[in-house]
């Protein structure tokens, strides 16, 4: 898989604090379906994400890079749910409790899959997510395919700049 550096070849800014890969669509891979209990009781299956644009985000109440990236997140799924861009968050080693608390306290709307079923999700990306790399931000195509990454915090520039580009590569190839 051929991964560049967001900012090397676009102009793109980049994120604070973390790595930042875009993957060209030829070079771009399948994300493995996964499925996961979701913070607010529901269940979560990645294949009703189909022909959408997917960012997932790994976070822990406990992560001050991620306290640091909530409000970025919130306001790029908030102004690209047009675009029909879907979040999902995967919440690692933290207790219903304190990510409920996390989401109320930073005003999150998108669903999240619990700890206990975060492992099934984490896997799904395979050697692109390091395990222990949380905060980490993925973005995937309509297409199923990862299409950039951002291992540390995210920023809004940042976030939104590849998601509405992943966005408008499914409206072109329409």
């Amino acid at each position: 898989m051929s991964l560049s550096a967001c900012g090397a070849d676009r102009g793109t800014p980049t994120a604070t604090d973390g790595v930042v890969e875009v993957i060209a669509p030829e070079d771009r891979r399948d994300v493995e379906q996964f499925t996961g209990d979701l913070l607010d009781g529901g269940r979560f299956d990645s294949t009703s994400m189909a022909g959408n644009v997917v960012v997932y985000n790994v976070w822990g109440s406990w992560c001050a890079p991620c306290r640091t990236e909530a409000s970025a997140l919130r306001r790029v799924s908030e102004e690209t749910e047009e675009l029909g861009v879907r979040f999902v968050g995967i919440n690692v080693r933290d207790n219903d409790a304190s990510a409920r608390a996390f989401e109320d306290n930073y005003n999150i709307e998108y669903p999240s899959i619990t700890t206990d079923t975060s492992s099934a999700a984490v896997l799904a990306f395979g050697p692109a997510l390091p395990p222990s790399a949380v905060p980490s931000t993925l973005v995937v195509d309509a297409q199923g395919r990862l299409a950039a990454r951002i291992v540390g915090p995210t920023d809004y520039a940042t976030l939104t700049t590849i998601v509405t580009e992943t966005a408008a590569e499914a409206d072109t190839s329409q």
